[in-house]
C-alpha cells in the first residue's frame, strides 16, 4: 500500500472555471468568425461525448461546410495567442487547497474526462501539471471509475471530488468505501436564473448541479469544505 490517504480531483468545473473560459471568453474571441450559435452548439454536442477538443470541434464544423480551412487556422492562432496563460480561470480556493495538501504530504491526482491533448492544454495553461503526482485523462464518458478502482488497493482512504454526480454514483456503486464530494460552483441565485447572460455564464455547471443521484455524496461549493 502506498499510503493512508489520497485525493483524486476532477478538473473542469471543479478546479477550472470552464464555462467562463469556453462559453464566455473563447466564444467572444471567436465572434468575428460569425459562426451561427445554433450550428456551433450542435457541433459541440456531437463532439463532446468522444472527449471534447477544439480541434475535433473545428474539424466537425469544417466537414459541415460551416468554417473555411483558413478560419480554422486563425481560430487556433487566437487560442494560442489570447489564451496561453489560463491561471485566471482557476477557482480562487484551488491553489490554497493544493498548497495545504502538499504541506500535509497527501498525494493528489488529477482525474479528468476529455481529449488528452485538449485537457493537457488547459492543465498546462493553468500551470497545474506539476502539482499532481499523476494526471489521468479518460476520453470515455463516465469512465473515471476504472481509474479509481486501480487506486483502491494503493491507499487506505480515497477522496474523490467531482462536479458530475453520475461519475460519483458509478464510483460509489462499485466502491462504496470511497469518499465522494459533489462540488457545485454555481451560486444559489444563478441556478434558476432566467437572465440569459447568467445562464450562459454557468451554462454547463448549472446542468451538472441539477442532476439526480443514486447515492448520497457530500455536497460542497468550495474546496474549503473538503477536509484533509
Amino acid at each position: 500500500m502506498d499510503g493512508e490517504r489520497a485525493f483524486l480531483l476532477d478538473f473542469d468545473h471543479t478546479l477550472f472555471d470552464t464555462d467562463r473560459f469556453f462559453w464566455v471568453d473563447v466564444r467572444a474571441a471567436f465572434a468575428r468568425f460569425a459562426i451561427d450559435a445554433k450550428v456551433w452548439e450542435e457541433s459541440y454536442a456531437r463532439v463532446w461525448p468522444t472527449g471534447y477538443s477544439l480541434e475535433k470541434h473545428l474539424d466537425d464544423l469544417a466537414r459541415a461546410g460551416q468554417v473555411e480551412g483558413s478560419d480554422v487556422a486563425a481560430m487556433e492562432r487566437v487560442l494560442r495567442e489570447s489564451f496561453a496563460d489560463l491561471r485566471a480561470y482557476l477557482f480562487t480556493d484551488v491553489e490554497p487547497f493544493l498548497k495545504q495538501v502538499q504541506a500535509e504530504k497527501i498525494p493528489c491526482f488529477l482525474l479528468s474526462f476529455g481529449d488528452a491533448t485538449w485537457q493537457t492544454y488547459k492543465v498546462n495553461g493553468a500551470r497545474m501539471a506539476d502539482v499532481f503526482q499523476e494526471v489521468f485523462y479518460t476520453h470515455r464518458e463516465q469512465g473515471k471509475v476504472d481509474v479509481v478502482e486501480a487506486f483502491v488497493g494503493r491507499f487506505a482512504r480515497l477522496t474523490v471530488v467531482d462536479n458530475d454526480p453520475r461519475e460519483l454514483d458509478l464510483i460509489k456503486a462499485r466502491r462504496p468505501e470511497v469518499e465522494t464530494f459533489w462540488i457545485t460552483r454555481v451560486p444559489g441565485e444563478a441556478q434558476d436564473s432566467s437572465d440569459p447572460e447568467i445562464r450562459e455564464r454557468f451554462r454547463e455547471a448549472r446542468n451538472y448541479a441539477s442532476l439526480p443521484t443514486r447515492f448520497p455524496h457530500h455536497r460542497c461549493q468550495t474546496l474549503d469544505e473538503v477536509p484533509l
